[in-house]
């Protein structure tokens, strides 16, 4: 979640020393300096107390340390005056305290050279899920590889602008060791949905689904995505022929009700994560090579950069249909 001022792009370099070897020439240039001011982090969320990350905002010619272990981090909760954050190192700083929703909380962080900055959100109230399951297989992809079904259903709440965020994931054991390997999360598409539709991030391959209520504000609402498991789980055969990755442990579904300012962020994440090139396991060479222009990440740190958002979820184990 960190922001970084500038990014140097090794993987790319080397691919265009591979592509033009001899198109290589050094030039002097004065870069701008950075902007001097502070990156605040933070998730809000009631099943975890306050942690929040500090930094600096570096050039790439900068070899010290981003993170600043000297701050000052306040914790300014309504009718309960401040609190001083204790101070983790590098550049994390908690408070023994937990969020709870409805409740406006403002981060301040104070370093010596910088301008004091500060940002503001609120929890929202979970929603709960009244009912899911999973299929699978249920359909193949144009590579003729199999997928599986997601639906997800709850009541959303009427009268205020909600906004969600929804993952899903298998979990497997270890064998003989104790614990679970949790896969990385499905990419689940869901185009079909017209309010996820309306958002307009599916060409952007994103990582999670966010929305928001605009279209169903108020009523009971379905999620139904189709999904494919990962290769780490393993492949399967169906009437003796091998099918590729299969789901061999528990599905699970979370469902986050995030603030306006976690869609807002994680909307721009999700196009600047995939204008990285970096989209997928391993990157895709084909974007490294011709990267897009850059693009700005929200903010709601004034002044300076990073994100203080809230969030609440329900994680439940979808059972087979």
């Amino acid at each position: 979640m960190p922001v970084r001022y500038t990014t140097v792009r090794l993987s790319v370099l080397a691919s265009l020393a591979l592509v033009l070897p001899s198109c290589v020439d050094e030039i002097s240039a004065d870069l701008p300096a950075p902007p001097n001011v502070l990156v605040v982090n933070s998730i809000l969320t009631p099943d975890s107390v306050f942690r929040v990350q500090v930094s600096r905002v570096t050039s790439t010619v900068d070899s010290s340390s981003r993170l600043l272990s000297s701050a000052r981090v306040y914790l300014l909760t309504p009718g309960r005056g401040e609190e001083l954050l204790r101070n983790q190192g590098r550049g994390l700083y908690a408070s023994a305290n937990r969020p709870t929703s409805g409740v406006p909380y403002t981060l301040r962080a104070e370093a010596d050279g910088y301008p004091d900055a500060s940002a503001t959100d609120t929890v929202p109230a979970a929603v709960p899920i009244r009912e899911g399951w999973h299929s699978y297989p249920t359909g193949t992809n144009r590579d003729n590889e199999l997928l599986g079904t997601i639906v997800v259903r709850f009541d959303d709440p009427a009268q205020i602008a909600n906004f969600y965020e929804i993952t899903a994931y298998q979990q497997q054991s270890r064998g003989q060791s104790p614990g679970y390997n949790r896969s990385q999360d499905f990419v689940l598409d869901a185009r079909g949905n017209a309010a996820l539709a309306a958002e307009g991030d599916a060409e952007f391959d994103p990582g999670s689904l966010v929305f928001s209520d605009r279209l169903f504000n108020g009523q009971a609402f379905e999620l139904r995505a189709s999904f494919a498991p990962f290769g780490r789980m393993g492949g399967g055969t169906i009437n003796g022929q091998y099918v590729g990755p299969r789901v061999s442990g528990d599905v699970y579904v979370v469902l986050r009700s995030v603030s306006r300012a976690y869609y807002q962020y994680r909307k721009s994440w999700t196009r600047h994560f995939y204008n990285q090139g970096t989209k997928g396991p391993g990157g895709d060479l084909n974007q490294l090579l011709f990267l897009g222009d850059p693009t700005r990440m929200y903010s709601n740190v004034n002044p300076g950069y990073g994100v203080v958002v809230g969030r609440a979820q329900e994680v439940r184990v979808l059972p087979v249909r």
